[in-house]
């Protein structure tokens, strides 16, 4: 809890497995820096218990837990070369100077910058930068890696490219690893689990293809995926043995194992999600007598092998489909386009919880 009584973080409750790489994700203060700090020991805790291995750390300070962690910033000493930046720490516990000197070789090896030693951190890329302050969290061989958001700064190829790198890294050290960043498509590539947070709750742990396909709620759903999840307000409406989705314009018949959870929700509002991907793809188009939902054309973005629609359903609703990029579309045309359930949900509008 901060100043004022603003509770930043609630009730978390997270086991974080040996050697695991976990991500916390979610918007802007939602909580999953303080919880990185909290782990640092650079914030205090109002309840609980922060437990490393099988120690029960406190009342440890942050240089006693043996943990290492990567900033935003990088936060390099700027007067010294990337060697005694490496080394700065390793000389603080004054280590023989034959055991810094291999670590900071080791490290410096693993990370490619070994051409880099003697120059100052004004003389390097912002890749390089951020492979320097990595390089200082890997000399001192931690228990537990903690990065706070250490990509936000680079540009999107870089990006990608540190990425993988910290992913090797993960691989190559065997070393429990906790990640946070904003950017769900980190949180997707990197992570062996996410854990995803709003308001300083954590709204579901899990592997990021199982968060994908069984979102926990309306957020999470939202929050999840490139472009986001559709969303339509409609009702339940029972015709004979079928069970439909309905809103003004729109009729989506419904999987039969759909109905024994769903029939509760007959003639109440209900929220119907479906992924841009399902809609007009070649998946969708492929399957036998597939639904198919109406819309006009108002934007189209293309991406290369892919093309993303912004779509018109005429009941003062908007979605967006994925199709591929060969298929001839134009700015203001009707499309019937066909429609997959294999990944789509049904929310209650209320507790935005998973009905189906």
């Amino acid at each position: 809890m901060y100043d004022g009584g603003v509770l930043a973080v609630k009730h978390v409750d997270l086991e974080i497995k040996d050697r695991e790489f976990m991500v916390l994700v979610g918007p802007s203060g939602c909580g999953k820096s303080t919880t990185l700090r909290m782990i640092a020991g650079l914030e205090e805790i109002s309840s609980g218990t922060i437990t490393i291995g099988s120690r029960i750390v406190n009342n440890v300070p942050p240089k006693d837990r043996d943990i290492a962690m990567v900033f935003q910033n990088y936060a390099l000493y700027p007067h010294m070369t990337v060697y005694d930046n490496l080394a700065f720490g390793l000389k603080l516990r004054k280590l023989p100077k034959a055991d810094i000197d291999k670590r900071v070789n080791e490290a410096a090896e693993i990370l490619g910058i070994h051409d880099y030693l003697q120059r100052r951190p004004k003389a390097l890329s912002g890749g390089q930068r951020q492979r320097v302050a990595v390089g200082r969290a890997i000399v001192r061989k931690p228990e537990v890696f903690l990065f706070d958001e250490p990509l936000s700064t680079l540009d999107a190829k870089m990006r990608v490219q540190m990425r993988t790198e910290i992913s090797k890294l993960h691989t190559r050290l065997e070393t429990t690893m906790i990640y946070v960043t904003h950017d769900q498509i980190e949180a997707m590539t990197m992570g062996d689990r996410i854990c995803v947070m709003k308001d300083g709750v954590i709204q579901q742990v899990d592997t990021p293809l199982h968060i994908y396909d069984n979102p926990a709620n309306i957020f999470v759903a939202g929050f999840i995926g490139t472009p986001p999840m559709n969303f339509f307000q409609g009702h339940l409406e029972k015709v004979g043995e079928d069970l439909f989705f309905k809103t003004l314009t729109i009729s989506i018949r419904l999987p039969k194992e759909w109905h024994a959870r769903a029939e509760a929700y007959l003639g109440k509002e209900v929220v119907f999600g479906i992924r841009p991907e399902e809609i007009g793809s070649e998946r969708a188009e492929a399957e036998e007598n597939p639904q198919r939902m109406k819309a006009k054309v108002e934007v189209m973005e293309p991406m290369g092998a892919e093309t993303y629609l912004y779509l018109d359903t005429g009941d003062k609703t908007n979605c967006i489909a994925r199709i591929d990029a060969h298929r001839k579309v134009v700015i203001g045309e009707e499309v019937n386009l066909a429609v997959s359930l294999a990944t789509a949900h049904i929310f209650d509008p209320k507790t935005e919880l998973l009905i189906v």
